[in-house]
């Protein structure tokens, strides 16, 4: 009797610890601080997106982002991660472009940033710097250019995001404070800049998006702005209920959980995902590049990684959702032994035990009626890749589930 009273009393001890446990997500109390309102993620730049004529050394390159968020304080974090020799900037500038595609900037807002005080400063291999703040007033969904002088930088290898999906503009000798200029060099990746971040009031948050070259955005149209998180910030933008949140994306094609294009997800998801400013949220949909390089079942390997994702997140007091795999029948990547991959994957990330705090199933969204091996005819590129309309439909979809997932919090 005594031995069924104490197990009684131990059930009840046990329900009562896991309902205060909740989902497991460290508890971090909100206030004002600063938030990415734009981001990418580094690599080294390959041959084919490192500029030569002219190159970057003691030239101007004027690049183009697009923030999240709308705010007047602004603090610019530059990366010399995979640089062998200092990387040396003469002079950074940030200023509203007049026109998404065109390198012309309005003068009125062209502003000098400072990094520890200094205009011109050098960064070391393998560092990163953060500019001092600055008074700087944008709306959200603004096209911003931000302009280098670069010094006598003359590295071999160089920190880029590969995929900007947007114009870069590179023209001899100094044009950083030029309201325009005539570019000998164009370019569709990213230099040294890393993330911008704004000051923000309690509540706003950022969600990390961690993928490969389907988050990257492969087969969208340059300058259209055409990815699943282009799509999504759109619509938080224009919902006056969680217009306070902004989707940073991570994804580098031909990324994979192991290895791949950049450092492997497992490798860098302190840096792009936990070390993101304000990130509360993250949405992981990666895999489909280890799967399909895959001689062996990795599904278990795949499964493990994506748990240690999950932990890492939870104690860093992010929720964390995972997108499913979308299906490549009709590609070179496609076999039965990938197939069976995919679905064993997809199947624990549906299940409960998976621990994730919810599932945005681009799989079920995205594939065949007839054949869900395959993506549909309307949404698919080269049936590994959606096309535009299957980016829009993903973003829609990541922001109509997400919103159901908050629904409790509002």
């Amino acid at each position: 009797m005594k031995k069924r009273l104490f197990a009684i009393i131990f059930a009840i001890i046990f329900c009562i610890s896991l309902a205060s446990c909740g989902s497991g997500v460290k508890d971090i109390p909100e206030e004002d601080g600063w938030v990415a309102a734009w981001a990418s993620a580094q690599l080294t730049a390959g041959t084919n997106e490192f500029p030569i004529n002219p190159p970057l050394k003691e030239n101007t390159c004027r690049q183009q982002i697009r923030v999240n968020l709308g705010g007047d304080k602004i603090r610019l974090t530059l990366s010399n991660e995979y640089g062998e020799l200092p990387a040396m900037f003469e002079s950074v500038h940030i200023a509203h472009l007049v026109e998404a595609g065109k390198n012309a900037i309005d003068p009125a807002t062209d502003t000098v940033l400072t990094f520890g005080g200094a205009e011109s400063f050098q960064i070391e291999p393998g560092m990163k710097m953060t500019s001092d703040e600055i008074d700087f007033p944008f709306e959200a969904l603004d096209d911003l250019a931000i302009t280098v002088k670069f010094g006598k930088y003359a590295g071999s290898t160089l920190t880029s995001h590969t995929g900007a999906r947007c114009t870069t503009w590179i023209s001899t000798g100094d044009h950083v404070a030029d309201e325009s200029f005539s570019a000998e060099e164009t370019m569709t990746s990213w230099y040294f800049i890393s993330e911008l971040d704004t000051w923000a009031e309690a509540g706003t948050k950022a969600v990390v998006l961690l993928g490969d070259s389907i988050t990257d955005g492969y087969g969208s149209n340059t300058d259209k702005f055409e990815r699943w998180s282009d799509e999504m910030n759109r619509l938080f933008a224009a919902d006056p209920d969680y217009n306070n949140i902004s989707v940073i994306n991570e994804g580098i094609g031909g990324n994979s959980i192991f290895g791949g294009l950049g450092d492997g997800a497992k490798y860098r998801f302190e840096r792009d995902v936990l070390q993101i400013s304000g990130a509360r949220y993250a949405v992981i949909l990666i895999g489909i590049n280890d799967i399909g390089y895959a001689g062996e079942d990795i599904s278990q390997s795949m499964i493990d990684e994506y748990k240690s994702m999950i932990d890492q997140c939870h104690e860093n007091g992010i929720r964390v959702y995972a997108g499913t795999i979308t299906p490549v029948g009709g590609n070179d990547y496609y076999s039965e032994l990938h197939d069976q991959i995919r679905n064993t994957v997809n199947d624990w990330i549906r299940s409960k035990g998976a621990k994730f705090d919810g599932v945005i199933d681009f799989d079920e969204a995205i594939r065949s009626a007839d054949d869900p091996s395959k993506m549909d005819a309307q949404y698919s590129l080269d049936n590994l890749h959606p096309n535009p309309n299957g980016y829009k439909m993903m973003g829609e979809l990541a922001y109509n589930k997400l919103k159901e997932f908050w629904a409790d919090d509002k």
